[in-house]
This record gives C-alpha cells, sequence and structure tokens, in this order.
C-alpha cells in the first residue's frame, strides 16, 4: 500500500498496488507525451532553420551566378564595341586609299 497526498487539500490517501501503478502509468503517460512533443516542436524547428540556411545558399550561389553572367555579358558587349570601332576604322582607311587613288588620277 502507498500513501499519497492530494497537493491541494493536503489529505493523504492510501492506494493499492494496481491504483498506484494505474497512477503512475498516467503521470508517465503525460510526461512522456509532453517530451514527445517538445521534441517535435524543436526538430520543427531546426528544420526550419535548415530550410532558410539552404535558401541563403542558394540565393547566394544564385547571385554569384548572375554577376558572373553580368560580367561575361559586358565582356562581350566591349568586344563586339571594340569589333565595331575596328570596322569604322577599317573603312575609313579603304577609303581614304581610294580616295588617294582617285585623286590621284584626276
Amino acid at each position: 500500500m502507498h500513501d499519497i497526498i492530494c497537493p491541494h487539500c493536503n489529505t493523504a490517501f492510501t492506494i493499492d498496488e494496481a491504483g498506484y501503478a494505474d497512477i503512475l502509468k498516467q503521470v508517465r503517460d503525460a510526461d512522456f507525451e509532453k517530451q514527445i512533443h517538445e521534441r517535435l516542436h524543436l526538430a520543427e524547428q531546426d528544420k526550419l532553420r535548415a530550410v532558410e540556411l539552404a535558401e541563403a545558399r542558394l540565393a547566394g550561389e544564385l547571385h554569384k551566378a548572375a554577376a558572373a553572367k553580368d560580367s561575361e555579358i559586358q565582356t562581350l558587349k566591349a568586344q563586339l564595341d571594340a569589333g565595331e570601332v575596328q570596322r569604322q576604322l577599317a573603312v575609313s582607311q579603304a577609303l581614304g586609299a581610294i580616295e588617294k587613288e582617285r585623286d590621284a588620277l584626276a
């Protein structure tokens, strides 16, 4: 037999082994459920942090890739502009040579 004291009225109760085991099981089950809920909550928070970290890392990688593409585009535009300037210079030189020949013939 076990004596249990009520925390509210401070009355002592005598309980047989089966009743004591039932009360103990209820207390353990309640604690177990509470611990499971807390652990699930912590696991959910860890998962959310991991997802946020992965998203931030992915955003950084995408930003780097976009910056690299922008740099490549600027390089190609500069090459295109340089090629255009070279063509215009070649046309000017060819036109100058032809004008000299025309002037010499005239």
